[in-house]
């Protein structure tokens, strides 16, 4: 039986395709951006002489705004190889508006802008350069996002913009300490090959079909798998090496994380893997080895500047 939208129902389209918004954004995502911010004030309250909790709220608010503007652009421009892919996000389902949802994502970027006025000139030149960069990988006429190489620059970049957004919140300025350039440059890498191979599994048919020039489109499943077994086990080697060598003991903790992570996706892609759910793990163990980095520098920081009393 279904049940058509009458006068009740219309009234609350616009509140139900609001929350269809947050959904099509990928919470995910938006958490793991919001990690890095925090996580960047973290770094930055370890060599700053003080900080402002106040400006970095305010400046989280600015960031995920962006944040949410560009990834709910990116469903708008990604229907067809969503579809393609069976994602079960709204656009894709033909639940959400993709003009409703342009409207939003406009809006919101607009917003994180204008809140941002707050913060000076800095703060507002990162919201717009997070803005313009999703702009490149999602809009016309540069669809950065159909090749491998357009989505690690800009997988990079968003990534490492963003732990100096909360740096740069938290502290008025950014002091670059050798813990924060380490991490920052060690997480971004992570999120720039590791999340883009691994990413790229499970959508190989729909980007194939949808006309994408990615590294797995080009040189198939089994090409991919290594790539992602040789990145996976090869970055936290490297990094741990660097940790380990700058005795950093704050870093032993996220470097560990990685490394069992990285070796739990190099298992998960040693043989070949059916299209279908068991393709997403590896980015699934990806997300998840993220968040445990964010914590593993967040929760210390917090321990020792507000110590129990």
């Amino acid at each position: 039986m279904t049940t058509s939208i009458g006068p009740s129902t219309g009234s609350s389209l616009p509140l139900r395709h609001g929350v269809l918004c947050l959904a099509e954004a990928r919470p995910s995502v938006q958490l793991n951006f919001l990690l890095r911010f925090l996580t960047g004030a973290s770094l930055s309250s370890a060599v700053a002489d003080e900080g402002d909790l106040g400006r970095t709220a305010w400046g989280a608010l600015t960031w995920v705004l962006a944040v949410f503007a560009v990834y709910l652009y990116n469903g708008v421009t990604d229907v067809c190889e969503d579809r393609l892919n069976g994602s079960r996000r709204p656009i894709a389902r033909g639940e959400l508006p993709p003009g409703f949802a342009t409207v939003v994502a406009a809006g919101a970027a607009v917003a994180a802008v204008a809140i941002s006025l707050a913060l000076g000139p800095v703060s507002v030149g990162m919201i717009i350069f997070m803005l313009v960069l999703g702009y490149l990988y999602s809009g016309p006429p540069f669809h950065l996002k159909r090749k491998t190489s357009g989505t690690v620059a800009i997988g990079l970049t968003a990534s490492i913009l963003t732990y100096y957004a909360g740096a740069h919140a938290y502290a008025g300025g950014i002091d670059s300490g050798t813990q924060l350039i380490v991490f920052v440059l060690a997480a971004s890498l992570w999120t720039g090959l590791v999340g883009t191979t691994t990413k790229d599994l499970p959508d190989l048919e729909g980007d194939a079909a949808a006309g994408r020039v990615t590294f797995a489109v080009v040189y198939g499943e089994r090409a991919l798998r290594l790539a992602i077994v040789n990145v996976s086990l090869a970055l936290p080697t490297v990094v741990t090496g660097v940790v380990l060598l700058l005795g950093d003991t704050s870093l032993y903790l996220p470097a560990a994380a990685m490394c069992l992570g990285g070796l739990a996706i190099a298992l998960l892609c040693r043989g070949p893997i059916p299209a279908g759910p068991r393709r997403r793990r590896p980015y699934a163990v990806f997300m998840v080895t993220q968040y445990v980095l964010h914590v593993c520098v967040i929760v210390p920081q917090l321990a020792r500047d507000w110590p129990p009393l």
